[in-house]
Protein backbone atom coordinates (compact mmCIF):
# COMPACT_ATOMS: atom_id res chain seq x y z
CA UNK A 1 0.00 0.00 0.00
CA UNK A 2 1.26 4.22 0.35
CA UNK A 3 2.81 4.96 3.01
CA UNK A 4 1.44 8.42 1.96
CA UNK A 5 -2.34 7.48 1.78
CA UNK A 6 -2.25 5.78 5.09
CA UNK A 7 -0.44 8.34 6.88
CA UNK A 8 -3.16 10.86 5.22
CA UNK A 9 -6.23 8.69 6.32
CA UNK A 10 -4.40 8.77 9.44
CA UNK A 11 -3.63 12.19 9.90
CA UNK A 12 -5.56 13.66 6.86
CA UNK A 13 -7.85 15.77 9.20
CA UNK A 14 -5.25 17.37 11.30
CA UNK A 15 -3.52 18.08 8.47
CA UNK A 16 -6.04 20.00 6.22
CA UNK A 17 -6.80 21.96 9.48
CA UNK A 18 -3.54 22.96 9.66
CA UNK A 19 -2.98 23.63 5.85
CA UNK A 20 -6.03 26.05 5.54
CA UNK A 21 -5.75 27.07 8.57
CA UNK A 22 -4.37 31.15 7.34
CA UNK A 23 -7.55 31.16 5.20
CA UNK A 24 -10.23 30.08 7.56
CA UNK A 25 -8.31 32.63 9.71
CA UNK A 26 -8.39 35.28 6.61
CA UNK A 27 -11.98 33.98 5.76
CA UNK A 28 -13.16 34.79 9.71
CA UNK A 29 -10.95 38.83 9.38
CA UNK A 30 -13.10 39.02 6.12
CA UNK A 31 -16.27 38.70 7.58
CA UNK A 32 -15.05 40.79 10.83
CA UNK A 33 -14.64 43.20 8.06
CA UNK A 34 -17.76 42.99 6.53
CA UNK A 35 -19.69 42.74 9.56
CA UNK A 36 -17.99 45.83 10.97
CA UNK A 37 -18.93 47.71 7.50
CA UNK A 38 -22.74 46.59 8.10
CA UNK A 39 -22.46 47.90 11.44
CA UNK A 40 -20.79 50.75 9.94
CA UNK A 41 -23.12 52.05 7.47
CA UNK A 42 -26.18 51.22 9.70
CA UNK A 43 -24.57 53.60 12.42
CA UNK A 44 -23.76 56.47 9.16
CA UNK A 45 -27.24 56.42 7.78
CA UNK A 46 -28.60 56.68 11.23
CA UNK A 47 -25.92 60.18 11.61
CA UNK A 48 -26.74 60.43 8.13
CA UNK A 49 -30.73 60.99 8.95
CA UNK A 50 -30.16 62.41 12.47
CA UNK A 51 -28.02 65.16 10.97
CA UNK A 52 -30.72 65.49 8.42
CA UNK A 53 -33.57 65.90 11.20
CA UNK A 54 -30.69 68.24 13.39
CA UNK A 55 -30.35 70.68 10.20
CA UNK A 56 -34.51 70.93 9.67
CA UNK A 57 -35.04 71.39 13.28
CA UNK A 58 -32.54 74.16 13.41
CA UNK A 59 -34.07 75.35 10.35
CA UNK A 60 -38.26 74.87 11.87
CA UNK A 61 -37.06 76.80 15.07
CA UNK A 62 -35.70 79.69 13.11
CA UNK A 63 -39.09 80.13 11.26
CA UNK A 64 -41.01 79.12 14.33
CA UNK A 65 -39.55 81.67 16.22
CA UNK A 66 -39.92 84.93 13.35
CA UNK A 67 -43.96 83.56 13.03
CA UNK A 68 -44.42 83.72 16.17
CA UNK A 69 -43.00 87.12 16.54
CA UNK A 70 -45.28 87.95 13.73
CA UNK A 71 -48.17 86.90 15.10
CA UNK A 72 -47.51 87.87 18.50
CA UNK A 73 -47.02 91.63 16.48
CA UNK A 74 -50.58 91.04 15.40
CA UNK A 75 -52.29 89.73 18.27
CA UNK A 76 -50.63 93.14 19.79
CA UNK A 77 -52.38 95.46 17.30
CA UNK A 78 -55.64 93.91 18.02
CA UNK A 79 -54.84 94.24 21.84
CA UNK A 80 -53.81 98.05 21.44
CA UNK A 81 -57.10 98.87 18.94
CA UNK A 82 -59.40 97.48 21.28
CA UNK A 83 -57.44 99.50 24.29
CA UNK A 84 -57.58 102.59 21.78
CA UNK A 85 -61.35 102.00 21.36
CA UNK A 86 -62.70 101.64 24.57
CA UNK A 87 -60.64 104.80 25.96
CA UNK A 88 -63.79 107.46 27.16
CA UNK A 89 -62.39 110.25 25.02
CA UNK A 90 -61.78 108.44 22.01
CA UNK A 91 -65.38 106.29 22.60
CA UNK A 92 -66.81 109.74 21.91
CA UNK A 93 -65.47 110.12 19.13
CA UNK A 94 -67.05 110.46 15.56
CA UNK A 95 -66.63 106.94 13.56
CA UNK A 96 -64.46 108.20 10.47
CA UNK A 97 -62.20 109.89 13.31
CA UNK A 98 -62.05 105.78 14.76
CA UNK A 99 -61.57 104.59 11.67
CA UNK A 100 -58.42 106.99 10.84
CA UNK A 101 -56.89 105.76 14.14
CA UNK A 102 -56.74 102.40 12.91
CA UNK A 103 -55.24 103.11 9.99
CA UNK A 104 -52.52 104.57 11.72
CA UNK A 105 -51.95 101.90 13.43
CA UNK A 106 -52.02 99.57 10.61
CA UNK A 107 -49.12 101.80 9.01
CA UNK A 108 -46.88 100.36 11.42
CA UNK A 109 -47.47 96.60 10.17
CA UNK A 110 -46.93 96.40 5.97
CA UNK A 111 -48.36 92.93 6.16
CA UNK A 112 -51.39 93.69 7.86
CA UNK A 113 -54.30 94.48 5.22
CA UNK A 114 -56.39 96.16 7.94
CA UNK A 115 -58.07 96.08 11.49
CA UNK A 116 -62.01 95.89 11.46
CA UNK A 117 -63.97 95.88 14.76
CA UNK A 118 -67.34 94.06 14.79
CA UNK A 119 -70.49 94.96 16.81
CA UNK A 120 -71.99 92.21 18.80
CA UNK A 121 -73.97 90.97 15.84
CA UNK A 122 -70.93 90.81 13.34
CA UNK A 123 -71.79 94.19 11.33
CA UNK A 124 -69.03 96.40 10.91
CA UNK A 125 -68.44 99.16 13.33
CA UNK A 126 -64.75 100.42 12.92
CA UNK A 127 -62.59 99.85 9.66
CA UNK A 128 -58.72 100.83 9.32
CA UNK A 129 -60.48 100.70 5.49
CA UNK A 130 -61.65 104.50 4.15
CA UNK A 131 -64.63 104.69 2.34
CA UNK A 132 -67.14 102.20 2.21
CA UNK A 133 -65.66 98.31 3.73
CA UNK A 134 -65.19 95.68 0.95
CA UNK A 135 -68.00 93.23 3.72
CA UNK A 136 -70.04 94.85 6.13
CA UNK A 137 -71.51 91.36 8.22
CA UNK A 138 -68.73 89.09 9.28
CA UNK A 139 -71.42 87.45 11.46
CA UNK A 140 -71.52 84.24 9.85
CA UNK A 141 -67.41 84.27 9.78
CA UNK A 142 -65.57 81.32 11.97
CA UNK A 143 -63.11 83.82 13.51
CA UNK A 144 -66.75 85.84 15.01
CA UNK A 145 -68.66 83.06 16.11
CA UNK A 146 -66.06 81.09 17.91
CA UNK A 147 -65.39 84.84 20.02
CA UNK A 148 -68.95 84.86 20.28
CA UNK A 149 -69.34 81.55 22.17
CA UNK A 150 -67.03 83.07 25.11
CA UNK A 151 -65.29 79.59 25.56
CA UNK A 152 -62.16 81.22 23.53
CA UNK A 153 -59.42 83.31 25.58
CA UNK A 154 -57.03 84.95 23.52
CA UNK A 155 -56.50 85.47 19.86
CA UNK A 156 -58.13 82.90 17.11
CA UNK A 157 -57.02 82.41 13.74
CA UNK A 158 -58.72 81.59 11.04
CA UNK A 159 -58.36 81.37 6.75
CA UNK A 160 -60.44 83.69 5.06
CA UNK A 161 -61.11 84.52 1.15
CA UNK A 162 -63.07 87.25 -0.18
CA UNK A 163 -63.27 88.76 -3.81
CA UNK A 164 -60.91 91.64 -4.31
CA UNK A 165 -60.06 93.31 -7.29
CA UNK A 166 -57.65 91.14 -9.01
CA UNK A 167 -59.91 87.88 -7.84
CA UNK A 168 -60.23 85.94 -4.94
CA UNK A 169 -57.98 87.22 -2.06
CA UNK A 170 -56.88 84.54 0.85
CA UNK A 171 -56.30 86.26 4.16
CA UNK A 172 -55.94 85.20 7.78
CA UNK A 173 -57.68 86.72 10.15
CA UNK A 174 -56.80 86.65 13.70
CA UNK A 175 -59.58 87.92 16.17
CA UNK A 176 -60.03 88.84 19.57
CA UNK A 177 -63.23 89.22 21.89
CA UNK A 178 -64.14 92.44 22.99
CA UNK A 179 -65.49 92.93 26.82
CA UNK A 180 -66.32 95.76 28.83
CA UNK A 181 -67.28 95.85 32.58
CA UNK A 182 -68.17 91.75 31.62
CA UNK A 183 -70.45 92.78 28.51
CA UNK A 184 -69.61 91.25 25.40
CA UNK A 185 -69.11 94.18 23.20
CA UNK A 186 -67.66 92.61 19.73
CA UNK A 187 -64.73 91.77 17.87
CA UNK A 188 -61.59 93.32 16.80
CA UNK A 189 -60.47 91.27 14.15
CA UNK A 190 -57.31 92.17 11.56
CA UNK A 191 -56.78 91.05 8.43
CA UNK A 192 -53.13 89.50 6.94
CA UNK A 193 -53.00 89.20 3.22
CA UNK A 194 -51.79 85.77 2.63
CA UNK A 195 -49.36 86.93 0.19
CA UNK A 196 -47.76 89.57 2.27
CA UNK A 197 -47.04 87.16 4.62
CA UNK A 198 -45.70 83.96 2.12
CA UNK A 199 -43.23 87.02 1.26
CA UNK A 200 -41.60 85.79 4.92
CA UNK A 201 -40.58 83.14 3.46
CA UNK A 202 -38.78 84.39 0.32
CA UNK A 203 -35.23 85.35 2.05
CA UNK A 204 -35.39 81.88 4.48
CA UNK A 205 -33.04 79.28 2.80
CA UNK A 206 -33.64 76.12 3.25
CA UNK A 207 -30.90 74.18 1.18
CA UNK A 208 -31.53 72.29 -2.00
CA UNK A 209 -34.54 70.08 -2.35
CA UNK A 210 -36.18 70.36 0.35
CA UNK A 211 -39.62 71.54 1.08
CA UNK A 212 -41.10 74.46 3.65
CA UNK A 213 -44.91 73.83 4.69
CA UNK A 214 -46.96 75.93 6.81
CA UNK A 215 -50.18 73.87 7.78
CA UNK A 216 -53.19 74.99 9.70
CA UNK A 217 -55.14 72.88 12.32
CA UNK A 218 -57.51 72.36 9.65
CA UNK A 219 -55.39 70.65 7.38
CA UNK A 220 -55.11 73.37 4.65
CA UNK A 221 -51.64 74.26 3.69
CA UNK A 222 -51.53 78.42 4.21
CA UNK A 223 -47.68 78.23 1.84
CA UNK A 224 -45.54 76.02 0.95
CA UNK A 225 -41.91 76.90 -0.40
CA UNK A 226 -41.32 76.14 -3.37
CA UNK A 227 -44.79 75.80 -4.83
CA UNK A 228 -46.35 74.63 -7.33
CA UNK A 229 -48.66 76.84 -8.45
CA UNK A 230 -46.02 79.82 -7.62
CA UNK A 231 -48.71 81.01 -5.08
CA UNK A 232 -47.37 78.76 -2.00
CA UNK A 233 -50.22 76.24 -2.81
CA UNK A 234 -52.48 77.79 -0.55
CA UNK A 235 -55.69 75.61 0.66
CA UNK A 236 -53.95 72.24 -0.75
CA UNK A 237 -55.19 69.95 1.97
CA UNK A 238 -53.31 67.69 3.81
CA UNK A 239 -54.33 64.04 3.97
CA UNK A 240 -56.14 62.70 7.08
CA UNK A 241 -53.56 60.27 7.69
CA UNK A 242 -50.78 62.97 7.66
CA UNK A 243 -52.38 65.40 9.26
CA UNK A 244 -53.25 63.37 12.44
CA UNK A 245 -49.49 62.11 12.97
CA UNK A 246 -48.64 66.23 12.90
CA UNK A 247 -51.60 66.73 15.76
CA UNK A 248 -50.57 63.69 17.68
CA UNK A 249 -47.85 65.47 19.00
CA UNK A 250 -46.04 68.95 19.34
CA UNK A 251 -42.86 68.11 17.17
CA UNK A 252 -41.35 64.61 15.82
CA UNK A 253 -40.75 63.39 12.46
CA UNK A 254 -41.24 60.96 9.79
CA UNK A 255 -40.39 59.10 6.20
CA UNK A 256 -43.53 59.55 3.67
CA UNK A 257 -44.23 60.49 0.14
CA UNK A 258 -44.55 63.76 -0.38
CA UNK A 259 -48.17 64.00 -2.19
CA UNK A 260 -47.02 67.23 -3.99
CA UNK A 261 -44.13 65.70 -5.79
CA UNK A 262 -44.26 62.31 -5.04
CA UNK A 263 -40.96 62.26 -3.66
CA UNK A 264 -39.90 60.18 -0.38
CA UNK A 265 -39.13 62.56 2.25
CA UNK A 266 -37.91 63.02 5.63
CA UNK A 267 -40.17 65.17 7.18
CA UNK A 268 -39.74 67.02 10.76
CA UNK A 269 -42.04 68.91 11.95
CA UNK A 270 -43.00 71.62 15.11
CA UNK A 271 -45.99 73.20 16.33
CA UNK A 272 -45.93 77.14 16.00
CA UNK A 273 -46.66 77.58 20.41
CA UNK A 274 -50.08 78.97 21.39
CA UNK A 275 -51.01 79.09 17.21
CA UNK A 276 -53.43 76.57 15.11
CA UNK A 277 -49.84 76.04 13.11
CA UNK A 278 -47.47 73.73 12.09
CA UNK A 279 -44.18 74.06 10.25
CA UNK A 280 -42.54 71.09 8.37
CA UNK A 281 -39.78 70.85 6.73
CA UNK A 282 -38.68 67.94 4.07
CA UNK A 283 -35.79 66.66 3.11
CA UNK A 284 -35.24 64.21 0.10
CA UNK A 285 -34.17 60.59 1.00
CA UNK A 286 -32.36 60.22 -2.09
CA UNK A 287 -30.26 63.60 -0.75
CA UNK A 288 -29.94 61.47 2.85
CA UNK A 289 -28.68 58.44 0.90
CA UNK A 290 -26.19 60.49 -1.58
CA UNK A 291 -24.03 61.70 1.90
CA UNK A 292 -24.32 58.21 3.28
CA UNK A 293 -23.64 55.93 0.02
CA UNK A 294 -20.13 58.76 -0.44
CA UNK A 295 -19.06 57.22 2.96
CA UNK A 296 -20.20 53.78 2.75
CA UNK A 297 -18.27 53.99 -0.60
CA UNK A 298 -14.89 55.17 0.80
CA UNK A 299 -15.30 52.79 3.72
CA UNK A 300 -16.57 49.84 1.54
CA UNK A 301 -13.70 50.10 -0.89
CA UNK A 302 -11.02 50.37 2.12
CA UNK A 303 -12.76 47.03 3.37
CA UNK A 304 -12.98 45.35 0.02
CA UNK A 305 -8.78 45.95 -0.17
CA UNK A 306 -8.26 44.98 3.14
CA UNK A 307 -10.52 41.20 2.39
CA UNK A 308 -8.46 41.68 -0.85
CA UNK A 309 -4.90 41.46 1.21
CA UNK A 310 -6.53 39.22 3.27
CA UNK A 311 -7.35 36.79 0.68
CA UNK A 312 -3.81 37.09 -1.12
CA UNK A 313 -2.17 37.00 2.59
CA UNK A 314 -4.47 33.51 3.40
CA UNK A 315 -3.66 32.41 0.41
CA UNK A 316 -0.09 32.33 0.06
CA UNK A 317 0.45 31.26 3.97
CA UNK A 318 -2.12 28.26 2.49
CA UNK A 319 0.49 27.43 -0.49
CA UNK A 320 4.13 27.92 1.78
CA UNK A 321 2.21 25.40 4.45
CA UNK A 322 1.39 23.04 1.79
CA UNK A 323 4.58 23.31 0.40
CA UNK A 324 5.33 22.65 3.79
CA UNK A 325 3.38 19.57 4.51
CA UNK A 326 4.68 17.99 1.23
CA UNK A 327 8.53 18.53 2.38
CA UNK A 328 7.05 16.75 5.31
CA UNK A 329 5.38 14.32 3.42
CA UNK A 330 7.86 13.39 1.69
CA UNK A 331 10.45 13.32 4.84
CA UNK A 332 8.07 10.99 6.45
CA UNK A 333 7.60 8.86 3.39
CA UNK A 334 11.46 8.81 2.47
CA UNK A 335 11.88 7.19 6.63
CA UNK A 336 10.04 4.70 6.02
CA UNK A 337 10.28 3.89 2.52
CA UNK A 338 13.33 1.36 1.01
CA UNK A 339 15.38 3.69 -1.28
CA UNK A 340 15.75 1.12 -3.48
CA UNK A 341 12.38 -0.88 -3.93
CA UNK A 342 10.24 1.72 -3.28
CA UNK A 343 8.64 -0.67 -0.73
CA UNK A 344 8.25 -0.21 3.23
CA UNK A 345 10.88 -0.76 5.34
CA UNK A 346 11.63 -2.58 8.44
CA UNK A 347 10.90 0.50 10.95
CA UNK A 348 7.29 0.76 8.61
CA UNK A 349 6.94 -2.77 8.82
CA UNK A 350 7.11 -3.32 12.78
CA UNK A 351 5.15 0.03 13.60
CA UNK A 352 1.94 -1.71 11.19
CA UNK A 353 2.16 -4.87 11.90
CA UNK A 354 2.15 -4.17 15.45
CA UNK A 355 -0.89 -2.34 14.99
CA UNK A 356 -2.51 -4.69 12.66
CA UNK A 357 -1.48 -7.41 15.67
CA UNK A 358 -3.15 -5.69 18.29
CA UNK A 359 -6.49 -5.11 16.00
CA UNK A 360 -6.43 -8.67 15.44
CA UNK A 361 -6.46 -9.82 19.14
CA UNK A 362 -9.21 -7.15 19.79
CA UNK A 363 -11.76 -7.84 17.43
CA UNK A 364 -10.55 -11.81 16.75
CA UNK A 365 -9.88 -11.83 13.62
CA UNK A 366 -7.34 -12.66 11.00
CA UNK A 367 -3.92 -11.34 10.65
CA UNK A 368 -1.20 -13.38 8.07
CA UNK A 369 2.23 -12.06 7.80
CA UNK A 370 4.65 -13.56 5.28
CA UNK A 371 8.25 -13.42 5.34
CA UNK A 372 9.75 -14.06 2.05
CA UNK A 373 13.89 -14.76 1.18
CA UNK A 374 15.14 -14.56 -2.40
CA UNK A 375 16.60 -17.87 -3.28
CA UNK A 376 20.53 -18.34 -3.91
CA UNK A 377 20.61 -14.27 -4.26
CA UNK A 378 24.19 -13.87 -3.00
CA UNK A 379 25.29 -16.22 -5.48
CA UNK A 380 23.17 -14.62 -8.36
CA UNK A 381 25.10 -11.48 -6.87
CA UNK A 382 28.70 -12.58 -7.25
CA UNK A 383 28.20 -13.78 -10.92
CA UNK A 384 25.81 -10.96 -12.04
CA UNK A 385 26.95 -8.30 -10.08
CA UNK A 386 25.32 -5.75 -7.88
CA UNK A 387 23.50 -3.74 -10.56
CA UNK A 388 21.90 -7.28 -11.13
CA UNK A 389 21.29 -8.09 -7.82
CA UNK A 390 19.72 -4.49 -7.34
CA UNK A 391 17.34 -5.34 -10.23
CA UNK A 392 16.21 -8.45 -8.83
CA UNK A 393 15.38 -6.84 -5.71
CA UNK A 394 13.15 -3.99 -7.62
CA UNK A 395 11.65 -7.07 -9.85
CA UNK A 396 10.84 -9.00 -6.69
CA UNK A 397 9.18 -5.89 -5.18
CA UNK A 398 7.19 -5.16 -8.24
CA UNK A 399 5.56 -8.61 -8.14
CA UNK A 400 4.77 -8.40 -4.50
CA UNK A 401 3.45 -4.87 -4.86
CA UNK A 402 1.02 -6.11 -7.93
CA UNK A 403 -0.69 -9.14 -5.94
CA UNK A 404 -0.62 -7.42 -2.48
CA UNK A 405 -2.56 -4.10 -3.42
CA UNK A 406 -5.22 -4.03 -0.97
CA UNK A 407 -5.13 -0.22 1.47
CA UNK A 408 -4.69 -2.32 4.05
CA UNK A 409 -1.83 -4.52 2.58
CA UNK A 410 1.60 -3.75 3.45
CA UNK A 411 5.11 -4.71 1.79
CA UNK A 412 8.27 -3.93 3.01
CA UNK A 413 12.02 -5.25 2.72
CA UNK A 414 13.79 -6.20 5.63
CA UNK A 415 17.06 -6.00 4.58
CA UNK A 416 19.25 -7.59 2.14
CA UNK A 417 17.21 -10.25 0.40
CA UNK A 418 15.00 -10.66 2.90
CA UNK A 419 11.02 -9.24 2.61
CA UNK A 420 8.19 -9.34 4.47
CA UNK A 421 3.92 -8.65 4.17
CA UNK A 422 1.58 -7.69 6.12
CA UNK A 423 -1.81 -8.88 5.30
CA UNK A 424 -5.04 -7.93 7.82
CA UNK A 425 -7.96 -9.49 7.72
CA UNK A 426 -6.76 -12.39 5.70
CA UNK A 427 -6.97 -16.46 6.44
CA UNK A 428 -3.57 -18.60 6.32
CA UNK A 429 -5.06 -20.33 2.97
CA UNK A 430 -5.83 -16.98 1.30
CA UNK A 431 -1.74 -15.84 2.58
CA UNK A 432 -0.95 -18.60 1.09
CA UNK A 433 -2.97 -18.20 -2.82
CA UNK A 434 -1.29 -14.74 -3.00
CA UNK A 435 2.42 -15.67 -1.89
CA UNK A 436 1.96 -18.76 -4.44
CA UNK A 437 1.35 -15.87 -7.26
CA UNK A 438 3.90 -13.92 -6.13
CA UNK A 439 6.60 -17.28 -6.20
CA UNK A 440 5.21 -18.40 -9.86
CA UNK A 441 6.09 -14.68 -11.07
CA UNK A 442 9.55 -14.78 -9.96
CA UNK A 443 10.30 -18.03 -11.10
CA UNK A 444 9.24 -17.80 -14.32
CA UNK A 445 11.70 -15.11 -14.70
CA UNK A 446 14.27 -17.11 -13.34
CA UNK A 447 13.72 -19.87 -15.30
CA UNK A 448 13.55 -17.65 -18.45
CA UNK A 449 16.58 -17.82 -20.33
CA UNK A 450 16.05 -14.82 -22.42
CA UNK A 451 14.75 -12.42 -19.69
CA UNK A 452 17.50 -10.70 -17.11
CA UNK A 453 19.15 -12.75 -14.18
CA UNK A 454 16.35 -13.76 -11.39
CA UNK A 455 15.70 -15.55 -8.73
CA UNK A 456 13.18 -18.13 -7.47
CA UNK A 457 11.44 -17.30 -3.72
CA UNK A 458 11.22 -19.33 -0.61
CA UNK A 459 8.36 -18.06 1.59
CA UNK A 460 6.93 -19.04 5.07
CA UNK A 461 3.31 -17.90 6.86
CA UNK A 462 2.45 -17.49 10.14
CA UNK A 463 -1.32 -16.18 11.32
CA UNK A 464 -3.15 -15.44 14.36
CA UNK A 465 -5.69 -17.86 14.21
CA UNK A 466 -2.61 -20.78 13.95
CA UNK A 467 -3.13 -23.48 16.44
CA UNK A 468 -1.30 -22.91 18.57
CA UNK A 469 -1.82 -19.17 18.10
CA UNK A 470 1.07 -16.82 18.58
CA UNK A 471 1.19 -14.50 22.20
CA UNK A 472 3.11 -11.45 20.08
CA UNK A 473 4.04 -9.99 17.18
CA UNK A 474 7.38 -11.33 18.24
CA UNK A 475 6.01 -14.89 18.13
CA UNK A 476 4.04 -14.83 15.24
CA UNK A 477 7.27 -13.31 13.23
CA UNK A 478 9.43 -16.11 14.36
CA UNK A 479 6.79 -18.57 13.64
CA UNK A 480 6.28 -16.64 10.02
CA UNK A 481 10.71 -17.37 9.72
CA UNK A 482 10.78 -20.92 11.06
CA UNK A 483 8.42 -21.79 8.28
CA UNK A 484 10.73 -20.04 5.54
CA UNK A 485 13.30 -22.05 7.09
CA UNK A 486 11.27 -25.29 6.52
CA UNK A 487 10.80 -24.20 3.09
CA UNK A 488 14.62 -23.36 2.67
CA UNK A 489 15.44 -26.96 3.86
CA UNK A 490 12.72 -28.51 1.60
CA UNK A 491 14.45 -27.34 -1.31
CA UNK A 492 13.98 -23.53 -1.74
CA UNK A 493 11.46 -21.83 -4.31
CA UNK A 494 8.50 -23.00 -2.13
CA UNK A 495 5.83 -21.57 0.02
CA UNK A 496 5.60 -23.01 3.93
CA UNK A 497 2.85 -22.52 6.56
CA UNK A 498 3.61 -22.22 10.15
CA UNK A 499 0.53 -24.30 11.10
CA UNK A 500 -0.32 -27.45 9.62
CA UNK A 501 -3.09 -26.80 6.70
CA UNK A 502 -3.52 -28.91 3.55
CA UNK A 503 -3.14 -26.55 0.98
CA UNK A 504 -2.36 -27.61 -2.67
CA UNK A 505 0.82 -26.24 -4.08
CA UNK A 506 0.65 -26.74 -7.61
Amino acid sequence: MSITDEKAGRQGASRFVWINAPVFVCLLACALVLFTLRQYSIFYYDAAKDEAIAEAQDTIRRVVLDISQTFYSYDSILKSAIAVLEDEAIATLAPDVQDRLLARMVVQFPYVRSIVVLTPSGTVRNSSISGTPVQDDYGGSDFFREQVSGALVGPYMALFSREGLKGLEYQVAISRRITYAGQFRGVAVVFVRLRDFRDQFTNINIGGGNTLVLVHDSGQILTRKPSRDGLGDFGTAVSPSKLARLQRTSEGSYFDVSRLDGRQRLFVFQRVPEWPLMLVVGTPVDAIDAEWRQRIAIAGSASALSCFALAVLGFRLRRERIKRAEAEAALEQLSVTDFLTGLANRRRFDEVVQREFRRAVRTDGWLSVVIIDADHFKALNDRFGHSAGDETLKMIATAISSCARRASDLGARLGGEEFAIVLPDTSAAAAYELTERIRRTMEAHAFNPDGPPATTLSAGIASTKDRPAPESVRALIEAADQALYRAKNAGRNRTELAASLTVSAA
